[in-house]
């Protein structure tokens, strides 16, 4: 099925048809919705198609990511069907994608960042108790940041969110963990059923891109210029800084890893976060934004030696 969101203004004599895949989820389908009225705003007269696509991540639910391909379960039916030409581009969640893109395909536009915070949800007359506290993640680097609080067990949980909602309300869980963006998105916080605690980011770091929405498209394509009309440069700063954290360190899916940036003015701030004798170890390092690479560069260096 394909869902087709129309500017209602007129067809101006610039006016063009851009495919979007995305994935059939209820908040993926809210993110590309978001995207796509970014792009009608942008771009009076477009027509915009969502195509839904079903990814090897969506399909695979009874193990960790890591088990079924890592982040690449969730992009490569996506940019197959770029590099076929069954869509022009692809929306994703920047924390869902792996450093090394398709040959021939980049990160087109970033959206402006949602709250990057992580969630504790907790049913809201079943509060966690000092005894043994099951907690639900399917993430290594919460689990290792959650872990830090007593008396915690982590148990794999997958699924979309409404699921992993209903999981935890059913008693599975004592509390699960979430990202803060996607509950905005689907404006799920306002569900009296739960108690929510975000995680403060200088105690519980983020995934890479974490509250941040891509497009992917092929490097030479038709709609470059389109997709930087809605680019928002604080953002695609911040995300080029922690993903080149991640690039520099090597990881994946299989490392417990956090990495967060602060622009503030001309300075920007990096945090990194890793799994050490199974401990979460972390570092933090500021320096002049026209420095990012260098400043990357630097504090990879230093938790390699230490800090």
């Amino acid at each position: 099925m394909i869902e087709k969101i129309e500017n209602s203004g007129n067809k101006t004599p610039g006016y063009r048809r851009i495919r979007l895949g995305t994935r059939k989820s209820r908040l993926a389908m809210a993110q590309t919705e978001l995207a796509a009225k970014a792009l009608c705003s942008a771009e009076p007269g477009l027509t915009v198609e969502i195509v839904p696509l079903t990814t090897k991540g969506d399909r695979i639910l009874d193990r960790p990511l890591l088990g079924v391909g890592g982040k690449g379960a969730f992009i490569t039916e996506f940019e197959d069907a770029i590099q076929k030409g069954e869509i022009d581009a692809a929306v994703h969640s920047a924390k869902d994608i792996p450093t090394e893109l398709g040959e021939g395909l980049c990160i087109a536009s970033v959206l402006q960042r949602e709250d990057p915070r992580d969630v504790l949800i907790t049913v809201k007359d079943r509060p966690l108790s000092d005894k043994s506290r099951v907690i639900g993640t399917g993430s290594l680097r919460r689990r290792v940041q959650i872990m830090e609080q007593k008396n915690v067990e982590c148990r794999l949980l997958r699924g979309n969110i409404d699921t992993r909602l209903e999981k935890l309300y059913s008693g599975e869980y004592d509390g699960i963990i979430l990202a803060a963006a996607g509950l905005k998105r689907l404006g799920l916080t306002k569900d009296e059923r739960f108690t929510f605690d975000y995680l403060a980011e200088n105690s519980f770091t983020p995934a890479c891109g974490q509250g941040i929405i891509v497009i992917e498209a092929k490097e030479i394509s038709p709609f470059s210029s389109l997709l930087e009309k809605i680019n928002d440069p604080a953002a695609a700063i911040c995300l080029r800084a922690e993903r080149e954290v991640l690039r520099l360190m090597g990881a994946g899916c299989n490392e417990a890893i956090g990495v967060y940036s602060v622009l503030k003015g001309d300075e920007l701030t990096l945090t990194l976060m890793l799994e050490e004798n199974g401990q979460a170890a972390r570092h933090s390092l500021s320096g002049p934004l026209a420095s990012f690479i260098e400043l990357a560069r630097k504090i990879t260096e230093d938790f390699r030696n230490g800090c």
